[in-house]
């Protein structure tokens, strides 16, 4: 019976382990995603806002993205990209003129945040499928040790 005990520990451990591999995982695959993001080129200027201290910020569209991965950045973009500043001059003024429509920003927002909240709930359950399977484990490796 003491093996058993041990046995149950030292898996209840790992699953401990297994938790913080995860997150790990969860925390490199985002900054993987960031990386790629980093390596595209600019697309398209979607919209844009001045914030504080007059500071704008521009909502780009990576090329061979989704526009649910479009991201705020500020003006620096432009450098040495003077096209895509002077494209998105071009579709500001056809805003103006009613000739194009503006990106819904706050319906932009409430999508990236389902699909985030979307993706959170998956690795949520990911994590706790693997801790199930791990106890089912458990619980198989205890079942046979007492039979011995």
């Amino acid at each position: 019976m003491a093996t058993n005990n041990t046995l149950q520990t030292q898996s209840v451990d790992w699953l401990d382990e297994e938790d913080d591999l995860q997150d790990v995982e969860d925390t490199e695959s985002l900054a993987s995603a960031e990386e790629d993001q980093q390596d595209r080129a600019p697309e398209a200027v979607l919209s844009e806002f001045v914030g504080k201290n007059d500071h704008t910020w521009y909502l780009i569209k990576w090329q061979d993205s989704p526009i649910l991965w479009s991201s705020w950045e500020c003006g620096t973009i432009f450098d040495g990209r003077p096209a895509l500043l002077e494209q998105w001059k071009e579709e500001k003024q056809k805003q103006l003129e009613g000739k194009s429509k503006p990106l819904d920003v706050k319906a932009f927002n409430e999508a990236v945040a389902h699909v985030e909240t979307a993706e959170r709930q998956r690795r949520i359950l990911r994590r706790l499928r693997r801790r199930i399977k791990n106890v089912l484990n458990v619980i198989d490796l205890s079942h046979y040790s007492e039979s011995y």
